[in-house]
């Protein structure tokens, strides 16, 4: 998002972290440090009516979960700037699994063979695995699982549980693993009619399950699904798909969505300019021209491949040999674009990589502090959701003088 609207447009960011991604770049006016959306959601959005109360923005782009939040207040927020995000009521369908589920069936959409068990006895006697045990709620990677047999289903409810995401008569969802090229779906709506799309292909898992490098490539067919359940949902703005692609059918099946924008760069890269859509939707206008991404281009997050390294093990040797490797374009480098640290556009989005790379070449264990920081602050957990939905609606409005 940041080097789509960057040299067009004015930004300022509000964020948690002190040495967040986007506050070390020329693109970025000011930033300030605010309260986690998903530990205190109310001080969230007093910190953000204060912030539009006291200059005058023109529109609001919430890029990560937080939107959770923001859509429960979507019209008083739109009264005080402009904002494309979907009525609560649909963001739950995509945010709750289990309900996700449920769209699909309804949608007649491909997805993997899933059981949805609450009773713990039917979860003890389950025997057919292996199997991805998931929660209803969780992103980035919490709340999901595999299992290859009752000790492994066993320990993975014992670790929800600690956590604090699940408790014996919540809905467990197994789902059988397929096989297939693991693939993303994004698309932009506007009132239910899909605007801009993008399709694109993991070559490399990372951090939680996400991609942390991409192949952009023209699914056809997962736009079209895309486009049926924006319009079933009456989705406004934007929303991304989670699927595995089996190339020898053609077909897509689909493992969950989220509303929100997700990982754009690749898009970008490749010639799909969804942030500028969005911001054309929140603005109630008509893009100038249409957006088309080609087929074939390569990208990287050479930081968050770093990270993904020091949390599979790797040694400061490794994370040596993978920076050289980045910095040569060989491996997974190789004629591959970086999506987040990129010098030429931006000098100061080398800091973060730099800082990350010295913390990881002193001490490959600091990865799960620096990922764990993210993923408080970031990510919408079960226990989070629930807060967020158990807030009354007038306590929430009243956060907006």
């Amino acid at each position: 998002m940041l080097y789509e609207l960057g040299p067009l447009h004015t930004i300022d960011v509000l964020d948690p972290l002190r040495l967040c991604q986007c506050r070390f770049s020329r693109f970025v006016r000011r930033w300030y440090r605010c309260p986690s959306f998903t530990q205190d959601p109310c001080g969230f959005l007093r910190f953000l009516a204060e912030r539009l109360q006291s200059e005058q923005y023109d529109v609001l782009l919430p890029p990560h979960d937080e939107v959770y939040l923001l859509s429960r207040v979507r019209e008083t927020l739109g009264r005080r700037v402009a904002v494309a995000i979907p009525e609560f009521s649909a963001v739950e369908k995509l945010q709750s699994k289990l309900q996700f589920l449920e769209l699909l069936q309804e949608l007649q959409l491909p997805h993997p063979q899933t059981e949805v068990l609450t009773e713990r006895r039917d979860i003890d006697r389950w025997h057919d695995f292996p199997q991805f045990v998931k929660l209803e709620f969780g992103t980035a990677g919490q709340g999901v699982q595999l299992v290859h047999d009752r000790r492994e289903l066993q320990a993975a409810l014992d670790q929800f549980q600690r956590h604090g995401w699940w408790s014996a008569g919540l809905p467990v969802l197994l789902q059988r693993p397929v096989t297939g090229v693991q693939g993303v779906v994004r698309g932009m709506f506007r009132h239910g009619r899909m605007v801009g799309s993008h399709t694109g292909t993991l070559r490399l898992k990372g951090v939680g399950g996400a991609a942390v490098a991409r192949l952009s490539v023209d699914h056809a067919v997962a736009k079209e699904h895309l486009r049926r359940l924006g319009e079933r949902l009456d989705w406004h703005g934007v929303i991304f798909a989670d699927y595995f692609y089996d190339e020898a059918t053609g077909v897509p099946q689909y493992i969950e969505a989220d509303p929100r924008i997700g990982d754009a760069a690749s898009a970008a890269l490749s010639g799909a300019m969804l942030s500028l859509q969005w911001l054309d939707v929140a603005l109630d206008r008509e893009s100038v021209e249409p957006s088309v991404a080609s087929p074939g281009v390569r990208t990287h997050a050479a930081i968050l491949i770093l990270l993904s390294r020091a949390l599979d093990g790797a040694g400061r040797r490794e994370i040596w040999r993978e920076m050289r490797a980045a910095r040569h374009g060989t491996g997974i480098y190789e004629n591959s674009l970086d999506e987040m640290t990129r010098p030429r556009d931006d000098w100061m989005s080398v800091l973060p990589y730099a800082y990350v790379a010295a913390r990881l070449l002193v001490r490959p264990a600091a990865a799960q502090r620096l990922v764990r920081g993210a993923v408080q602050n970031y990510a919408l957990s079960a226990e989070a959701a629930a807060r967020i939905r158990e807030i009354p609606q007038q306590q929430l409005e009243s956060c907006f003088p």
